[in-house]
């Protein structure tokens, strides 16, 4: 360390310490967002994914080595301190070197008066135990995708202290786990919800030994270890139009650009939805954007700016409620304008029985390169069909699918109509003779 002018010794040590404490302190980038003020804050993600569970231990011990809080870190079922996170926290203490903490074998207290306590939320249903956790700051739920909906029903209620936060970190289990169902793809907007990806992309001390076995695991069973290490459900339907394997490689894969360009935007309709943006040079996604609560106005300018302002480029818009008024002012600026209708009649009927079908079921997926987006591989793996009497393959709806997980598949679709080939263009006699000059030039 260079020599500080003017500083003696002693303050040369102690601004040392202080640098080095600092470094101890940190935590992977998503999950310093839970310095933030939010009434529910959730991490999830696979196998040391953002090293969430250490990290968030790190920030508790922080906050309770300065502050004076009651913590409750709860797990579903919790038979010993052993199947707790109390190890966790008394080796962060002592990795963070703060003195003076009492360390019993049935809490945690810092010097500041903090009590740290360890239970099992199934036991504190049975005993009835509830009125006692009336006052506590943040309740840390481990392990949240066994947390059950009578836990989750119970403890939400019982948080009621001005300033109150819950905590979960998890991997989830499946499509449906509670804590999905009830917070993640809640319309809350008091909700933090952090998505970390596995290795090094979220997580700086990533060590090789793991790198390696993640990338076995990848080679083994790609199934399974997207659930493992990429924190996706473990079990997908049978049912599901896309595997989760096929769009793991289209997400890994890396294409030049080609053409041509195109954009596909599904339009926000209600306020806990967002709009969202897609082009592509060939068949590689170069840009995504998401908007939320923007009018049409501002949709439409965003979009022709993305379009760089060229009548060459189709643009494909989800037209149905909201999307019309977006086409409408697109088409005003001279675009070139492809309205898709997702329950419209396809252009194959003998195969397909709407629109929808087609965007889903002709995406080639295995010659595509698009974003390493967790929630969009959610959405297109999530993403289940049936037959009709004719033995038509049909693409759920939005609506089934938004009741089955909580949330529309808004990402998918806007990919999905990026690529979608179908439909009628939009323009007007000027605008198709603005194109015929520019090309002509």
């Amino acid at each position: 360390m260079p020599k500080k002018k003017g500083l003696t010794p002693e303050e040369e040590l102690e601004l040392l310490f202080l640098l080095e404490q600092e470094d101890l302190e940190k935590v992977s980038p998503k999950i310093e967002r839970f310095r933030e003020k939010w009434r529910i804050k959730l991490a999830k993600g696979g196998r040391a994914a953002g090293a969430k569970s250490w990290g968030i231990a790190s920030l508790l011990i922080q906050r309770a080595n300065s502050e004076c809080l009651r913590i409750g870190c709860f797990r579903e079922v919790q038979k010993s301190l052993e199947e707790s996170s109390y190890a966790l926290l008394t080796q962060t203490i002592q990795r963070l070197r703060y003195p003076g903490w009492r360390i019993t074998n049935e809490y945690l207290q810092s010097p500041s008066g903090s009590h740290i306590i360890f239970r099992g939320l199934k036991d504190i249903r049975a005993a009835g135990q509830v009125k006692g956790l009336e006052s506590f700051d943040i309740f840390w739920l481990e392990e949240a995708a066994t947390i059950s909906h009578e836990s989750i029903k119970m403890i939400l209620p019982t948080l009621r202290k001005d300033g109150s936060e819950l905590w979960a970190s998890y991997n989830q289990e499946t499509e449906n786990d509670p804590i999905e169902e009830r917070l993640w793809n809640s319309s809350r907007e008091d909700v933090l919800r952090v998505w970390l990806e596995p290795g090094a992309i979220d997580n700086p001390w990533f060590p090789d030994v793991l790198q390696k076995e993640m990338d076995e695991d990848y080679a083994r069973d790609p199934d399974e270890a997207l659930h493992t290490w990429g924190g996706q459900p473990r079990k997908q339907g049978q049912r599901s139009v896309m595997s989760r394997s096929a769009i793991r490689a289209a997400m890994d894969r890396d294409i030049p650009k080609g053409k041509p360009k195109e954009i596909g935007a599904d339009i926000a309709r209600f306020g806990d939805n967002k709009t969202q943006i897609y082009m592509r040079e060939g068949n590689k996604v170069v840009l995504h954007k998401e908007f939320a609560k923007m009018d049409t106005q501002f949709i439409a300018k965003e979009i022709w700016q993305i379009a760089n302002q060229d009548p060459s480029v189709k643009i494909k818009i989800d037209d149905t409620g909201v999307g019309g008024g977006v086409t409408d002012r697109l088409n005003e600026f001279g675009a070139k304008v492809i309205p898709v209708n997702f329950g419209s009649s396809p252009k194959y009927k003998k195969k397909y029985t709407s629109v929808a079908d087609e965007l889903w079921f002709n995406f080639e997926v295995d010659e595509a390169d698009i974003p390493n987006d967790p929630e969009l591989m959610q959405e297109l793996s999530g993403r289940q069909y049936s037959y009709d009497t004719h033995g038509r393959r049909k693409v759920e709806s939005k609506d089934d699918y938004k009741k089955r997980l909580g949330r529309s598949p808004d990402k998918a679709d806007g990919l999905l109509l990026c690529f979608y080939e179908g439909g009628s263009i939009i323009m007007s006699e000027e605008n198709r003779a603005a194109l015929a000059a520019r090309r002509n030039r």
